[in-house]
């Protein structure tokens, strides 16, 4: 699916606009916060970010879940790679529960992919420099 379309669908149930919207795929794990490995849109601003889960396999859905964090409950931000090529990012928070998800920086049918994954990265490091 268009990240443009998953977009719209959070957009139109939540009946507000995102702001800097980017795809990220939820990787398996047991960080107990995020179950399974669904599609999302991660949507960040100055005070947390919020990560919207898409259910589906051909024809993704938003249903109405998503998950607010505040960067001020973040421990730990580890970043890597696995397949040797495949870039993830895991966030530990304070209580030791974690997400994992993974990104690809370009999309060619939605621009934003990069401009706004390099602004996110931009305000977790700035964070972690204070």
């Amino acid at each position: 699916m268009k990240i443009v379309d998953m977009i719209k669908q959070i957009e139109d149930k939540e009946q507000k606009s995102l702001s800097n919207p980017f795809k990220v795929g939820i990787l398996p794990n047991d960080g107990g916060i995020i179950i399974g490995f669904p599609e999302a849109i991660l949507s960040f601003d100055e005070d947390g970010f919020t990560i919207y889960t898409f259910d589906g396999l051909v024809k993704l859905v938003y249903e109405g879940f998503h998950f607010k964090f505040s960067y001020d409950d973040i421990k730990e931000v580890e970043l890597g790679k696995y397949n040797f090529k495949d870039r993830y990012m895991k966030v530990v928070f304070e209580d030791d529960k974690f997400i994992a998800f993974n990104y690809h920086e370009k999309n060619k049918k939605y621009p934003n992919q990069a401009l706004n994954m390099a602004k996110f990265f931009d305000l977790i490091e700035r964070l972690s420099n204070n």
